[in-house]
């Protein structure tokens, strides 16, 4: 008895739905829906790995129904995940699930007892268009397609929500796709029982790859927020992206004014999101107050352009504010494009600090200074940023 999915093909794409797994479990287990989804996941893993039956086709017919077994589980599993989306009550959810959880049991039962003499003959369920096929066929299709109608119902609703971001709609809209290709089936194999079409498929192909696909295509949605987790632990989110990139200019600039700079410990929160949006508003705040030392005549480059003269600027405040010299300016002066949103300001900023360095640079070899002392002291705050 062959496997429907070839090993070589099979085996990473099983070792993949067991990392997005184990890696779930381990780091997105927290939430009533996600530890469904992981359980979904993990029990359609272990039908994926019983499909195999190449392993031990004297087993085939066994493993084959104990592998809808399987399914029925993960299918249930993600009703209970779909009932949340929909707008269940979480608290509720444990009790729901054990009747979800019993249907399957009572499914796969169904399964394996009118599956008895296929298992003696050592054929597949299905295989033949008979009366025990039919009855596996209802006792798997009906929780399957009563999933899937809630899940559709679901996903549809989201996709169509005004407020649906366009990331948001590429994984409602790849998950739709998932569920089509997952129902591609039953149409076939309604027209087989039907006695319309005659086709040999005594592997049932037509069953097992698009429940792989929808498995895998399945679990490469669920690793997405996965790789995310994954990103910010190891500093590679952009909100800690951002930090790193404008800590010089951060440093230098609340080194000249350290009395704008926020007390972290204030907002009881240090996440890398909370931690940009505060420098983000210590480096404006910083600016405007410096932009007061910068000299009306100031020997800027022609060739510079905008970001590079306003960098210049605030290099030439930082130098007149350490030597002592009052403000020339009574009120501050901006220099740079104003900004109607956080985001705006963020990116003017980033491009400010890509030039800062240079500009920095420029400005301490003309006034014949060392970088300032606070510069280098910065490197501790530069690790903080980090950490």
């Amino acid at each position: 008895m062959n496997s429907p999915v070839p090993g070589v093909v099979a085996a990473p794409l099983i070792g993949f739905v067991a990392i997005v797994t184990l890696g779930r479990w381990a780091l997105l287990h927290q939430t009533v829906t996600d530890r469904l989804l992981n359980r979904a996941l993990a029990w359609a893993g272990a039908g994926m790995l019983l499909l195999e039956r190449g392993i031990a086709p004297q087993f085939g017919s066994l493993m084959h129904q104990l592998s809808m077994g399987c399914m029925l589980f993960a299918i249930m599993s993600a009703y209970g995940a779909a009932t949340l989306w929909a707008g269940a009550d979480p608290n509720g959810a444990r009790v729901r699930q054990r009747r979800y959880d019993l249907i399957a049991a009572a499914c796969s039962v169904v399964i394996l007892i009118v599956g008895t003499p296929a298992r003696e003959q050592g054929t597949l369920l299905g295989e033949a268009p008979d009366i025990w096929s039919a009855a596996s066929a209802l006792a798997f299709c009906l929780p399957a397609i009563a999933c899937g109608r809630r899940m559709a119902q679901v996903l549809y609703r989201e996709l169509v929500d005004a407020n649906t971001t366009r990331r948001e709609r590429l994984v409602y809209g790849a998950l739709l796709t998932a569920l089509a290709v997952g129902a591609s089936s039953l149409p076939f194999s309604a027209l087989l029982f039907g006695g319309w079409v005659h086709i040999e498929d005594p592997d049932l192909i037509r069953w097992a790859w698009p429940n792989c696909t929808v498995i895998v295509l399945t679990a490469a949605l669920l690793a997405v927020p996965l790789f995310g987790v994954l990103a910010t632990r190891a500093g590679w989110d952009r909100s800690r992206r951002c930090c790193r990139r404008l800590a010089p200019l951060w440093t230098d600039v609340t080194g000249a004014v350290p009395e704008i700079v926020l007390d972290p410990a204030s907002t009881g929160r240090d996440e890398p999101e909370v931690r940009l949006i505060r420098m983000t508003v210590e480096i404006r705040d910083a600016l405007l107050h410096l932009n007061r030392y910068a000299p009306h005549d100031l020997p800027i480059p022609a060739a510079a352009g905008p970001v590079q003269s306003y960098a210049m600027r605030i290099a030439y405040a930082i130098h007149a504010k350490a030597e002592g010299r009052g403000p020339v300016h009574a009120a501050p002066r901006t220099g740079t494009p104003e900004s109607r949103d956080l985001d705006s300001e963020l990116r003017q900023l980033l491009e400010l600090a890509r030039v800062w360095p240079a500009a920095r640079a420029a400005v301490d070899a003309e006034t014949n200074r060392p970088t300032p002392s606070w510069a280098s002291a910065g490197w501790f705050r530069r690790l903080a940023m980090r950490a």
